[in-house]
């Protein structure tokens, strides 16, 4: 064993030799190690920037109706079942339920995958009526388009056809003293409210106020004008009703205690709405009475009625009723369904390729849409019951631009039951164009990020605004501008951050002419990575 051992280990010294060479290393022959390449950064997009825009993206505009003017400050809550929405996104792919309107006037917001149903927007703007809209997550895009415009119009409260009252006192605890009444009256609007002397006055979770001072606000509509239908908080019929309410009389109560909103009484207070001469109602009729929770953005049936208390001199009539609760009240008569929905037909003109807003008033309720073809249904025949169209059901149709400009106004009531025809005109010269973004990283201009993903919206000045199309390469199309007019266009980058913080950039275009394309420089905040590599 010992002398195989040594015979292996003179074999391995052998092999030592034989490999290295027996001769010296007078020759210099040094190892070089291979170099070393220090690590480089460089400038990137980030991984999180989206390069197609949304498959449907809803674009919501909160306007003064009378003038579509952009309301910047105007606030939108939105709500399902009476809870904040969890089903709504911002096209960022953040959570959102609640909106302040910046001077756009416009914001857009997506919702959730497999999300479907109704959603409430509720707007409010001071010196205008609070007005919630029912926001269908179902609506289909149509061709060429991926977008759902939708118009959040709001009138002020100084409106012809409504009448405000308002009044303070003194409390020491929640009880009051003496009575404290109301009565807003202008014209055919009329609305009266008295809280009597011994009434506790709580707020909305039953808790009696503290005392100091209180403020009793009273809004009144003319129900024989289309200004009631406006300000009517939409929902108040539920699609399965087996008729519609429609209602012939409205008012709007608020009382607050300091920042505190007293919403109970006990015992019941008294309220009296006036109710126009041709309602179809007398003496001693029983009206349904339906309230609305502006914090919850739902409607109730009150369990009691309404009552035609007496007649007035012009012919109009009174109707009371007591609640132990303050809200906005209709009191409602019934009417037949209308079973064939309401669609807009065009007999003559062209709808230009950025569509048209529709708008659809009559003194007991109101409904808007958009047009971009020749033929659209607004409502289905499963819809029309929840948005209160009746059979017989007469309304003021209007057909007009995101700048205001009337196309079509049927100026009176026709038939909308059925098939509305209208014959457009073109009250002003459009043209299409683009508009490019030059996307750029902030640390180094040489890197272009593609910006086809962004949500681009464009508005002339101050008004309405619609979102423009991604036509590929960062570029994207602005149909029906109008000839020689201002536009402020926002760029809201998806995935990505502009330099200045934020993720929308915003320009401003001036008279803008045909034949002109559009082009808007955009930073954003890139990422800086290190990268290696070796010789």
């Amino acid at each position: 064993m010992f002398t195989n051992r040594k015979t292996l280990l003179a074999m391995s010294v052998a092999s030592v030799f034989a490999l290295s060479g027996c001769s010296s290393d007078d020759d210099k022959n040094e190892v070089v190690p291979d170099p070393v390449v220090p690590p480089v950064t460089e400038i990137v997009p980030p991984d999180t920037i989206v390069t197609e825009q949304p498959a449907k993206v809803f674009s919501a505009n909160v306007i003064d109706l009378s003038n579509s003017d952009a309301l910047e400050g105007a606030m939108v809550t939105f709500l399902v079942d009476g809870e904040a929405a969890t089903s709504l996104t911002d096209v960022n792919g953040e959570d959102l339920n609640m909106v302040t309107v910046d001077d756009s006037g416009n914001f857009t917001f997506l919702s959730k995958e497999g999300a479907s149903g109704e959603v409430t927007a509720k707007v409010t703007y001071d010196g205008y009526v609070t007005k919630s809209f029912i926001v269908d997550l179902d609506a289909e895009v149509e061709d060429g388009s991926n977008d759902i415009p939708l118009q959040f119009g709001l009138i002020s409260s100084e409106t012809d056809g409504l009448a405000q009252a308002s009044t303070e006192a003194e409390l020491t605890d929640a009880t009051t003293v003496d009575a404290i009444t109301a009565n807003a009256s202008k014209d055919g609007a009329n609305s009266n409210v008295t809280v009597p002397a011994g009434t506790t006055l709580k707020d909305a979770n039953g808790d009696a106020i503290s005392g100091g001072t209180v403020s009793l606000k009273v809004l009144a509509a003319d129900s024989s004008k289309n200004t009631a239908g406006v300000i009517i908080p939409e929902g108040l019929n539920t699609a399965d009703a087996a008729a519609v309410a429609t209602p012939v009389g409205v008012t709007d109560i608020t009382m607050s205690a300091g920042d505190t909103k007293i919403k109970q009484f006990d015992p019941a207070i008294d309220v009296s709405v006036v109710i126009p001469a041709d309602s179809g109602v007398a003496v001693n009729d029983m009206l349904d009475l339906a309230s609305y929770n502006e914090d919850t953005g739902l409607w109730q049936q009150e369990l009691n009625k309404a009552t035609i208390s007496s007649m007035n001199a012009d012919g109009s009539y009174n109707a009371s009723f007591s609640t132990n609760h303050l809200t906005f009240f209709s009191v409602n008569k019934t009417a037949p369904v209308c079973q064939s929905g309401v669609s807009i037909n065009v007999t003559s003109g062209t709808v230009p390729p950025r569509g048209l807003a529709v708008l659809i008033t009559s003194a007991d309720a109101s409904v808007g849409g958009y047009l971009r073809g020749s033929s659209k249904q607004l409502l289905s025949a499963n819809t029309t019951t929840r948005y209160g169209i009746s059979a017989d059901a007469t309304a003021n149709v209007r057909v007009y631009d995101y700048s205001g400009n009337d196309w079509y106004n049927s100026n009176g009531e026709v038939q909308v039951c059925g098939t509305i025809n209208v014959d457009l005109g073109n009250p002003v010269e459009t043209f299409d164009t683009n508009l490019t973004l030059a996307g750029t990283c902030s640390a180094d201009s040489s890197v272009t990020p593609d910006l086809s993903g962004s949500v681009v919206t464009y508005a002339k000045n101050g008004k309405a605004a619609s979102v423009a199309k991604s036509a590929g390469n960062s570029t994207f199309n602005l149909t029906g501008l109008e000839v020689g007019a201002s536009y402020t266009v926002r760029a809201t980058i998806r995935g990505a951050q502009v330099a200045s913080g934020g993720q929308s950039q915003v320009f401003t275009f001036t008279d803008v002419q045909s034949g002109t394309n559009l082009n808007g420089d955009v930073a954003i905040q890139c990422e800086e990575r290190e990268v290696t590599g070796t010789n």
